[in-house]
Protein backbone atom coordinates (compact mmCIF):
# COMPACT_ATOMS: atom_id res chain seq x y z
CA UNK A 1 0.00 0.00 0.00
CA UNK A 2 2.97 2.34 0.52
CA UNK A 3 4.62 1.56 -2.53
CA UNK A 4 1.51 2.13 -4.60
CA UNK A 5 0.93 5.35 -2.76
CA UNK A 6 4.71 6.64 -3.47
CA UNK A 7 4.14 5.39 -6.90
CA UNK A 8 0.92 7.61 -7.31
CA UNK A 9 2.48 11.17 -5.66
CA UNK A 10 5.37 10.45 -8.69
CA UNK A 11 2.36 10.14 -11.29
CA UNK A 12 2.75 6.45 -11.99
CA UNK A 13 -0.46 4.68 -11.89
CA UNK A 14 -2.05 1.80 -13.25
CA UNK A 15 -4.93 1.91 -16.58
CA UNK A 16 -6.11 -0.52 -18.55
CA UNK A 17 -4.73 -1.10 -22.31
CA UNK A 18 -5.88 -2.98 -25.39
CA UNK A 19 -4.18 -2.73 -28.48
CA UNK A 20 -3.24 -4.51 -31.98
CA UNK A 21 0.05 -4.99 -33.54
CA UNK A 22 2.08 -6.59 -36.03
CA UNK A 23 5.14 -8.87 -35.70
CA UNK A 24 7.91 -10.08 -38.04
CA UNK A 25 9.51 -12.97 -37.05
CA UNK A 26 12.62 -15.17 -38.06
CA UNK A 27 14.29 -18.24 -36.63
CA UNK A 28 16.98 -20.06 -37.74
CA UNK A 29 18.10 -21.39 -34.21
CA UNK A 30 19.15 -25.69 -34.32
CA UNK A 31 16.79 -25.72 -31.33
CA UNK A 32 14.24 -23.29 -29.05
CA UNK A 33 15.40 -24.53 -25.34
CA UNK A 34 19.37 -24.91 -25.61
CA UNK A 35 20.54 -23.37 -29.06
CA UNK A 36 23.56 -23.79 -30.11
CA UNK A 37 23.68 -22.32 -33.92
CA UNK A 38 21.54 -19.85 -35.91
CA UNK A 39 20.05 -16.53 -35.22
CA UNK A 40 16.37 -15.19 -33.95
CA UNK A 41 14.79 -12.03 -34.74
CA UNK A 42 11.49 -10.65 -33.58
CA UNK A 43 10.38 -7.13 -34.71
CA UNK A 44 6.51 -5.87 -33.24
CA UNK A 45 4.79 -3.02 -32.86
CA UNK A 46 1.23 -2.75 -30.40
CA UNK A 47 -0.70 0.21 -30.92
CA UNK A 48 -2.86 0.32 -27.80
CA UNK A 49 -5.64 2.48 -28.23
CA UNK A 50 -8.41 4.55 -26.53
CA UNK A 51 -11.13 3.60 -29.03
CA UNK A 52 -10.19 -0.24 -28.23
CA UNK A 53 -11.19 0.52 -24.45
CA UNK A 54 -8.06 1.16 -22.89
CA UNK A 55 -6.97 4.25 -21.12
CA UNK A 56 -4.67 6.03 -23.47
CA UNK A 57 -3.55 5.53 -27.09
CA UNK A 58 0.52 5.23 -27.36
CA UNK A 59 2.67 3.10 -29.36
CA UNK A 60 5.11 0.09 -28.44
CA UNK A 61 7.84 -1.05 -30.73
CA UNK A 62 10.11 -3.77 -29.61
CA UNK A 63 13.58 -5.43 -31.69
CA UNK A 64 14.77 -8.44 -30.19
CA UNK A 65 17.75 -9.86 -31.81
CA UNK A 66 20.04 -13.12 -30.25
CA UNK A 67 22.37 -15.14 -32.23
CA UNK A 68 24.45 -18.23 -31.47
CA UNK A 69 27.64 -19.65 -31.93
CA UNK A 70 28.95 -23.17 -31.23
CA UNK A 71 32.86 -23.55 -31.23
CA UNK A 72 35.61 -25.94 -29.37
CA UNK A 73 34.05 -28.84 -27.12
CA UNK A 74 30.42 -27.91 -27.09
CA UNK A 75 30.52 -24.66 -26.09
CA UNK A 76 28.22 -21.87 -27.21
CA UNK A 77 28.55 -17.45 -27.40
CA UNK A 78 25.08 -15.93 -27.24
CA UNK A 79 24.20 -12.36 -28.31
CA UNK A 80 21.44 -10.42 -27.35
CA UNK A 81 20.40 -7.19 -28.80
CA UNK A 82 17.18 -6.05 -27.72
CA UNK A 83 15.39 -2.25 -28.27
CA UNK A 84 12.09 -1.49 -26.77
CA UNK A 85 10.54 2.35 -28.14
CA UNK A 86 7.35 3.81 -26.77
CA UNK A 87 5.39 6.69 -28.09
CA UNK A 88 3.54 8.98 -25.99
CA UNK A 89 3.36 6.06 -23.44
CA UNK A 90 2.27 6.56 -20.09
CA UNK A 91 4.69 6.36 -17.23
CA UNK A 92 4.01 3.12 -15.86
CA UNK A 93 3.91 1.51 -19.84
CA UNK A 94 7.49 3.42 -20.56
CA UNK A 95 10.41 0.77 -21.68
CA UNK A 96 11.96 -0.78 -18.82
CA UNK A 97 15.66 -2.14 -18.03
CA UNK A 98 15.27 -5.78 -19.75
CA UNK A 99 18.31 -7.92 -18.01
CA UNK A 100 19.33 -9.89 -15.27
CA UNK A 101 19.66 -9.10 -12.19
CA UNK A 102 16.64 -6.04 -12.30
CA UNK A 103 13.12 -5.87 -11.94
CA UNK A 104 11.30 -4.76 -14.94
CA UNK A 105 8.97 -1.77 -14.12
CA UNK A 106 11.50 -0.52 -11.52
CA UNK A 107 13.54 1.93 -13.84
CA UNK A 108 11.33 3.57 -16.61
CA UNK A 109 12.31 6.07 -19.82
CA UNK A 110 10.82 5.74 -23.10
CA UNK A 111 13.76 4.20 -24.73
CA UNK A 112 15.74 1.55 -24.03
CA UNK A 113 18.67 -0.36 -25.60
CA UNK A 114 20.17 -3.49 -24.25
CA UNK A 115 23.36 -5.93 -24.87
CA UNK A 116 24.28 -9.22 -23.01
CA UNK A 117 26.84 -11.40 -24.05
CA UNK A 118 26.43 -14.83 -22.30
CA UNK A 119 29.08 -17.33 -23.19
CA UNK A 120 28.22 -21.05 -21.93
CA UNK A 121 30.86 -23.53 -20.93
CA UNK A 122 30.62 -27.35 -21.85
CA UNK A 123 31.74 -29.46 -19.07
CA UNK A 124 30.30 -32.90 -19.57
CA UNK A 125 27.30 -34.44 -21.62
CA UNK A 126 25.10 -32.99 -18.92
CA UNK A 127 27.17 -30.12 -17.08
CA UNK A 128 27.73 -26.90 -17.74
CA UNK A 129 28.00 -23.24 -16.84
CA UNK A 130 27.03 -19.71 -17.99
CA UNK A 131 28.80 -16.99 -17.65
CA UNK A 132 27.58 -13.62 -18.62
CA UNK A 133 27.93 -9.40 -19.05
CA UNK A 134 25.54 -6.47 -20.38
CA UNK A 135 24.00 -3.30 -20.48
CA UNK A 136 21.31 -1.67 -20.66
CA UNK A 137 20.67 2.63 -21.90
CA UNK A 138 17.19 3.98 -20.84
CA UNK A 139 17.08 7.53 -22.91
CA UNK A 140 14.41 10.10 -23.75
CA UNK A 141 13.07 12.05 -20.55
CA UNK A 142 11.88 9.34 -17.86
CA UNK A 143 8.54 10.30 -15.85
CA UNK A 144 10.81 10.06 -12.66
CA UNK A 145 14.30 11.91 -13.14
CA UNK A 146 17.06 8.61 -13.13
CA UNK A 147 20.40 9.03 -11.29
CA UNK A 148 22.08 7.28 -14.42
CA UNK A 149 21.52 6.48 -17.75
CA UNK A 150 23.45 2.73 -18.23
CA UNK A 151 22.89 0.03 -15.92
CA UNK A 152 25.76 -2.53 -16.22
CA UNK A 153 24.68 -6.41 -15.33
CA UNK A 154 27.00 -9.69 -14.93
CA UNK A 155 26.27 -12.97 -13.58
CA UNK A 156 26.97 -16.56 -13.85
CA UNK A 157 25.09 -20.24 -13.39
CA UNK A 158 24.88 -23.62 -13.90
CA UNK A 159 23.31 -25.67 -15.77
CA UNK A 160 21.91 -29.82 -16.49
CA UNK A 161 20.84 -30.91 -19.16
CA UNK A 162 17.64 -32.85 -18.03
CA UNK A 163 16.61 -34.60 -21.41
CA UNK A 164 19.99 -35.03 -23.49
CA UNK A 165 17.97 -36.16 -26.98
CA UNK A 166 15.08 -32.89 -27.03
CA UNK A 167 18.03 -30.46 -25.85
CA UNK A 168 16.01 -29.68 -22.38
CA UNK A 169 17.95 -27.85 -19.45
CA UNK A 170 17.28 -26.70 -16.07
CA UNK A 171 19.67 -23.22 -14.94
CA UNK A 172 20.68 -22.07 -11.94
CA UNK A 173 22.12 -18.38 -12.28
CA UNK A 174 22.61 -15.51 -10.17
CA UNK A 175 22.77 -12.20 -11.72
CA UNK A 176 24.39 -8.44 -10.14
CA UNK A 177 23.46 -4.99 -10.76
CA UNK A 178 24.29 -1.88 -9.78
CA UNK A 179 23.50 -0.82 -6.20
CA UNK A 180 20.76 -3.54 -4.68
CA UNK A 181 20.05 -4.83 -7.82
CA UNK A 182 20.38 -8.29 -8.11
CA UNK A 183 18.76 -12.00 -8.91
CA UNK A 184 18.58 -15.36 -8.60
CA UNK A 185 17.10 -16.97 -11.12
CA UNK A 186 15.78 -21.10 -11.84
CA UNK A 187 14.54 -21.82 -15.16
CA UNK A 188 13.77 -24.58 -17.94
CA UNK A 189 16.18 -23.50 -21.49
CA UNK A 190 17.82 -20.57 -21.99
Amino acid sequence: VEDDLALETLGITGFASAGLGATAMHDSRDNEDMPTAGWFLNVNNLAYLEALGGSASYDAYRVDLRAFWKHGGGHVLAVRQYNWLTSEAPAAAQATVILRGYKQGQYLSPYMSSLEVEERRSFHARWGATLFAGAAGLYGEAPIPLDRSIYPTVGAGLQFVIKPKERMNVNLEYAQGIEDNRGVYLKLGY
